[in-house]
């Protein structure tokens, strides 16, 4: 048999076949290029995202609001979603409770229980800790890729791989979605992306399933994060400016109309949202402009049909009866109180000439107004890309360019007035910084290659523009993408550190907190029979720790950052801002057990309570001013009028006594000079603390009213090869408590180090045995420690 008609004449056939059909594409390099630039992109955004991991920190959850979110989470999970809809916390805002589920948005927690489900369904068994943990990596890959699709859909490939590239790497949205932040703005960004993605693919196409998709995006935000508000407010804005600039279309009325009822109809599902009530201003301004879309669009094709003196006589009629309308309207919305309904928080956004007379708003750092250090730090080399994009949008004012351009102005302007939304800002910077890079970088590639010369004054132009200028542009575009990378990789490790863990302060050289510890110790003793029979142990503290203590500590606390109730939190203030023997009365009616401080080593500036201590005076006085707490009392300028400090009273404070009680030293916390006072180069508000020691916790009465049941400690281990020693340390002064010390017990395996490797290479269990030995030397030390100095909760 020959070989054409054998076997290997048929595979040969075969495989020819096989050849000739792949010769019949065309492999688009472009387009290969194109997703390997963005596989790469998004594999820097999930590693850069998963660097605590990679520096090898414990994977803890950060800030204070997750854990409000990671408890719901795990209740979801364990009771169902119908028993977290009427789940109520007692331990929560004591003695009035918290209802998580109708108090916060469901998006974070639920989406959380979807994700542990859906890979149970592989055999994949995760904890909800484990998935709060990598959620919000999770997030922010989707982000990055609806990022890009919204570029690529706006104007080009290039301009879709630009922005995802800025919103990998974005300072202000690698902040909040990072490993270990799992909260509403994670999710909350996603859908905000989402939404703009769908709804501006359906003004370009018309279509009813992108409409109905960037609703559903849309209800999804509403349902899981505050800051709906201003994606749903966004729209409306954009489709009116789309009207004065006669872009009206019917593609854009389908489109709204879809959207913004889909949206409203399941977003005002979720109970948080039904609280700010549907006819709020807030809401009626969407549902309004549909009305408004509508009678234009009438407008424009009687203009079309009737003769000019029919269409004027009927502009007249239709002109006074929406006035009429308007009137009777905005009388209405008055009388239900509609424009007052809108909470205060939001105003202060929109006005923040205001924000001052709004302590409990002013009190939050994040709700400053922009510096251009924290805007350049938080944006990057996208501070000065964005105005060329502006600059495009506005040299050729589409309708897609209009909604970029409101998207820019508008996100600029709310993130100056708020540091915290900066957030919002880093679609919107992305975007832009994209569109301006894509244009210019464009320009370049045309000019080089002799393809734009359209006019005599252009041609005078791109006749200096050639192939060296463009590799120099390219250059230049280059070295800046690579010091906004290092920029973000750089803040990365910041941001990649839990606020639970023990923080370092360089100049003491001590650990200014250990909130672990801190809180591990209530769970441990608050759990008990408060101060009156038959209730809980409560305890007092800032707002700042609620969330932490109530669903860490497992402890009952008077107030959270939820701040829902500000008059509760003014109390509190009062509490720690009055002396002893006035604050005791007022602690006893709200059954307080305990009272947590944070000195963070006595430093204001590093989120102490020391230094919040001002803004504990001026909620106080704004919302409970009947206690007769004022800020003049408590803080004011130095007699010689050289700088504001906090004036006799405070010292004498439940707050500042707590701080400073060291019964050895008057002072619990060191300067920075390293002696146990607070004097310090740079003293600031507590320049008079120097003539302040606390030896007691006595009021004037010498009754003493407060014990210290719990300072943070730490131990410092140095394992030799003949000797272990233990050292027990104050962390917040660093002050050496005591020390234990014995023989290595590993000297039963070698007498030095070569004779141990020795040991562990010749017995498979050798360095198990070395391990655990080792360890139980360090732990009985430990033991004798705590035991001797009546330390017993140490972790």
């Amino acid at each position: 048999m020959s070989g054409d008609t054998g076997i290997t004449g048929m595979l040969g056939r075969f495989w020819k076949k096989i050849v000739n059909h792949f010769d019949d594409y065309e492999i688009n390099r472009e387009a290969l290029l194109n997703r390997l630039s963005l596989l790469i992109i998004l594999a820097a955004g999930i590693m850069i995202r998963l660097f605590s991991l990679m520096k090898g920190y414990d994977p803890l959850i950060k800030a204070f609001d997750p854990y409000v979110q990671l408890v719901s989470a795990e209740y979801i999970s364990e009771n169902g979603f119908t028993a977290f809809i009427y789940w109520f916390k007692d331990n929560s805002w004591y003695p009035y409770g918290f209802h998580p589920g109708r108090e916060l948005y469901w998006g974070v927690p639920v989406s959380a229980v979807i994700i542990k489900g859906f890979l149970g369904l592989f055999s994949i068994n995760v904890t909800i800790t484990q998935v709060a943990y990598f959620s919000p990596v999770f997030y922010g890959f989707f982000t990055i890729v609806a990022s890009y699709f919204l570029g690529k859909e706006t104007v080009s490939n290039r301009t879709g791989l630009f922005t995802a590239f800025f919103m990998a790497f974005s300072p202000a949205f690698l902040s909040r979605i990072t490993a270990g932040f799992f909260d509403n703005e994670s999710v909350g960004i996603l859908f905000t992306v989402l939404t703009l993605y769908f709804f501006i693919r359906a003004i370009k196409r018309g279509g009813t399933i992108s409409s109905f998709l960037a609703g559903i995006s849309l209800a999804m935000l509403i349902g899981s994060w505050g800051a709906y508000r201003y994606v749903l407010d966004l729209l409306p804005l954009a489709a009116f400016l789309l009207v004065l600039t006669r872009k009206l279309t019917w593609k854009l009325i389908k489109a709204y109309t879809i959207t913004i009822v889909t949206a409203l109809s399941i977003g005002f599902l979720v109970p948080r949202v039904m609280i700010n009530r549907f006819y709020n201003i807030e809401n009626m301004i969407p549902v309004l402009m549909i009305g408004v879309l509508i009678l234009v669009g009438i407008v424009q094709n009687l203009s079309k049909s009737l003769d000019e003196k029919t269409f004027k006589q009927v502009r007249i009629i239709g002109s006074i009866t929406i006035f009429v309308l308007l009137t009777v309207m905005i009388t209405v919305f008055l009388s239900l109180g509609m424009f007052s309904s809108i909470a205060a928080k939001f105003w202060a956004v929109i006005l923040p000439g205001n924000r001052g007379a709004i302590p409990i708003i002013s009190s939050v750092s994040e709700h400053q107004p922009m510096t251009w250090a924290e805007l350049f730090n938080s944006i990057h080399i996208m501070m000065f890309l964005i105005p060329l994009g502006l600059y495009y949008c506005i040299r050729k004012p589409t309708d897609v360019n209009i909604i970029i351009l409101t998207l820019g102005v508008t996100t600029i302007y709310f993130s100056g007035s708020m540091v915290r939304l900066v957030l919002l800002l880093s679609p919107a910077a992305s975007l832009l910084s994209a569109l301006a890079i894509d244009k210019l970088l464009y320009t370049y590639s045309l000019s080089a290659h002799g393809k734009i010369a359209l006019t005599k004054r252009k041609l005078r132009i791109t006749k200096t523009i050639g192939r060296d200028e463009a590799i120099v542009a390219y250059l230049v575009i280059f070295g800046l993408l690579v010091t906004f990378t290092f920029h973000s990789i750089n803040l990365a490790e910041q941001y990649s550190q839990s606020e639970m863990a023990p923080v370092i302060y360089g100049e003491i050289g001590t650990p200014s907190s250990d909130w672990q510890e801190a809180l591990l110790w209530l769970r441990n003793n608050a759990q008990g029979e408060g101060i009156v029979a038959n209730s809980p142990s409560v305890v007092l503290s800032w707002w700042d720790y609620g969330y932490w203590i109530t669903n860490y500590g497992n402890a009952t606390s008077l107030v959270d950052n939820a701040t829902t109730n500000k008059t509760q939190i003014a109390m509190v203030g009062t509490m720690l801002m009055w002396n002893f023997t006035e604050s005791v009365k007022l602690m006893y009616k709200y059954n307080v057990k305990y009272v947590l401080v944070n000195t963070q080593a006595g430093i204001p500036g590093l989120g102490s309570d020391l230094g919040k201590a001002l803004w504990c005076v001026r909620i106080a006085a704004d919302a409970v001013p009947r206690y007769g707490i004022t800020e003049e009392a408590f803080y004011g300028l130095r007699e010689d009028k050289s700088q504001f400090q906090y004036q006799t009273p405070f010292y004498s404070t439940v707050l500042y006594r707590l701080s400073a009680y060291d019964q050895a030293t008057g002072f619990a916390f060191p300067d920075l000079a390293g002696t146990n006072s607070p004097i310090s180069n740079n003293p600031g508000l507590l320049i008079d603390a120097v003539n302040h020691p606390v030896y007691n916790l006595e009021g004037p009465d010498g009754i003493t009213y407060f014990k210290e049941v719990f300072r943070s400690y730490g131990l410092a281990i140095d394992i030799g090869t003949t000797t272990v020693v233990v050292y027990l340390l104050e962390l917040d002064t660093g002050n050496l408590i005591g020390i234990e010390s014995m023989t290595n017990p590993q000297v039963a395996f070698g007498e030095d180090v070569i004779s141990r490797i020795s040991y562990v290479i010749n017995n498979l269990d050798g360095l198990q045995r070395l391990g655990n030995i080792i360890l139980t030397g360090i732990n009985s030390l430990i033991e004798q420690l705590t035991k001797k100095h009546k330390i017993y909760n140490l972790t």
